[in-house]
């Protein structure tokens, strides 16, 4: 018996028509199992490590914009820069006469023919403080006294690039209040809205960490879900201002479907994928200054897509590896196998997916049974019983399975079929009954002794002929089984001489319990009722033997049942939902599982 549940399970799950077969469970999960194993198939190192490197930005360095807007090359004559070496550029060259200095020569606050620190004369007519329009020359004059008091972010009017107002190196300045130099939120020539943008001259842009993102899902019925990946994303680069470090949140939004293979394996595919860029920090020569670009979210905005989205595709790729092991083999033993099969098309509503499950059995030595190469031994069952809907799934609840009431009378059946409810009963063989012997029988039955004078051993041979039925009400499950007891004689030589039949109509107690995710099943005894079928002793009152016969099934039959019963029937796995010590409901004609 130690053995027969391998072999009970093999036949319990056959059915004429392997192409046909009715539905033997039904599993719902809810989003949270969904997101838990997307989750969990997100802190697989490979998949975020897949993320990190360069990203390409071949022609997407944002100066073909800078370009477009301001005319000429980025280092032409005619460039933002207007040449970052040219003696007529914006800065005038650093060693020229009109440089950005005004020359060594030209003094801080003034002198000679060079831009002073102030803002001085010359041709360029412009300094650090304020400067005029650059293609503008003002009348050379006195540059004011180096007592005069200069408003922050501005100068008199009467110093020349003053009217203007183009803005100051530190601060906004003049009428039009264009930014500076470094002004208008750092910004003027750095960052947004000023000359130069971090994204010019962008080369080795590099993802160097990517945080574990935090997941949300939501199902959209008869699809699937809408999936949202929350994750902030570190990068590392170099533009013409120097080297950038960038600091980013995202948000990575799909469609996913849930679909069927041409294998009949349920199946994740990304229809849609997007991703949103939160708050960007932008900062200049490792963390030293700080830059705000538009320009630049726009280029990252173009390239994290390409790299964030076949992060999804990966981590899905994972959970259906996880789908399909509903569709995976079962060991049993050393005697065969189970594989659950998913039977149509997952079921998806606002609360949970549902999956109908069907199950193929498979050989040791060769591969599932297929109907075409030859048809299955049916097992004999009691007819079918439609399967129940599942009732509602609790809300504390995230996974629920039932099982119908034909999937338990055929695992029974197929112990029955098996042999495997047989059992042989000798004297001494189990402490707790009284001893087998003719004296015992024969205080019960006094025509025993009469055939028995000499003392002799009992043997009782308990076989079930007919398969158990298993009944589902609520709160109560019960097994009705129809057994027969051969009482013989042992004399010497191991000679065995028959003494009775008797049929007996037992009514067991069935409870369920789930222990490494495997469903088992203990019976205990309610009653039973004795018929004599045929004795060598005459007819005698059966009744009689009431009492030894429980003892029997207490002591013997139902323990030997219970050892069967209890190695368990293994539960499809789906997204490693784990069924152990669920709470179990019993209710008309199906068994709910919930955890």
């Amino acid at each position: 018996m130690l053995t027969a549940l391998s072999i009970a399970v093999l036949y319990a799950l056959l059915s004429p028509a392997l192409s046909q077969l009715p539905t033997d469970a039904v599993l719902r999960l809810n989003k949270g199992v969904l997101s838990d194993a997307l989750a969990g198939s997100l802190q697989h190192g490979a998949v975020l490590q897949g993320a990190l490197g360069d990203l390409p930005i071949s022609g997407m360095d944002g100066s073909r914009a800078r370009q477009d807007s301001h005319g000429g090359g980025l280092l032409g004559g005619g460039g933002l820069l207007g040449g970052l070496l040219g003696g007529g550029g914006l800065l005038g060259g650093l060693t020229g006469s009109e440089g950005l200095l005004g020359g060594l020569t030209g003094g801080l606050l003034g002198g000679g023919d060079g831009a002073d620190l102030l803002g001085g004369g010359g041709d360029a007519g412009c300094g650090l403080r304020g400067d005029g329009d650059v293609s503008w020359t003002a009348p050379r004059s006195r540059p004011p006294p180096r007592s005069w008091p200069v408003p922050r972010g501005s100068l008199p009017v009467d110093v020349p690039g003053a009217a203007e107002g183009q803005g100051a190196l530190l601060g906004d300045g003049g009428p039009s209040g264009t930014a500076g130099l470094l002004g208008g939120g750092l910004l003027g020539v750095l960052g947004d809205g000023g000359l130069l943008s971090t994204a010019q001259g962008l080369t080795g842009l590099r993802i160097v960490e990517l945080t574990l993102p935090t997941v949300s899902l939501r199902l959209l019925p008869g699809i699937g879900f809408h999936l949202n990946l929350y994750t902030r994303v570190a990068l590392n680069g170099r533009s013409l201002l120097g080297l950038l470090d960038i600091a980013v949140e995202v948000n990575i939004t799909s469609r996913v479907r849930l679909t069927m293979d041409g294998t009949g394996y349920p199946k994740l595919v990304v229809e849609k994928c997007n991703t949103l860029l939160g708050g960007m920090k932008v900062r200049l020569l490792r963390g030293l200054l700080p830059v705000v670009d538009n320009l630049l979210a726009g280029v990252l905005n173009r390239l994290l897509p390409n790299l964030l989205c076949p992060v999804l595709d990966v981590a899905l790729g994972l959970v259906n590896d996880q789908l399909g092991l509903v569709n995976s083999l079962v060991p049993l033993g050393l005697l065969g196998s189970i594989q659950y099969t998913v039977s149509s098309l997952p079921l998806v509503t606002g609360q949970f997916l549902e999956v109908d499950l069907n199950t193929v059995v498979g050989r040791v030595a060769g591969g599932l049974v297929d109907y075409p190469l030859g048809r299955p031994e049916s097992v004999p069952t009691p007819p079918r019983v439609p399967m129940p809907p599942l009732p509602p799934m609790p809300d504390s609840s995230s996974s629920q399975l039932g099982l119908s009431v034909s999937f338990l009378s055929s695992v029974l059946a197929a112990l029955q079929k098996e042999g495997a409810l047989d059992l042989d009963i000798s004297n001494a063989m189990y402490p707790e009954l009284p001893p087998l012997t003719t004296p015992t029988l024969g205080a019960l039955v006094p025509a025993v002794l009469k055939a028995y004078p000499e003392p002799c051993d009992l043997l009782l041979k308990i076989a079930v002929p007919k398969a158990p039925v298993v009944t589902l009400k609520k709160d109560k499950a019960a097994i009705q089984l129809q057994a027969t007891a051969e009482v013989v004689a042992i004399h010497s030589a191991d000679v065995q001489k028959f003494l009775c039949l008797l049929n007996i109509d037992a009514s067991l107690l069935a409870q369920f319990a789930v222990e490494a995710n495997k469903l088992k099943m203990t019976a205990s005894l309610e009653k039973t009722e004795l018929s004599l079928v045929s004795s060598s002793i005459g007819d005698f009152d059966i009744s009689l033997m009431e009492m030894l016969i429980n003892k029997v099934f207490d002591a013997a039959f139902l323990p030997a049942l219970n050892a069967v019963l209890g190695h368990g029937v293994p539960l499809p796995r789906l997204l490693n939902i784990d069924f152990t010590n669920a709470d179990i409901y019993v209710i008309e004609d199906l068994l709910v599982l919930s955890a």
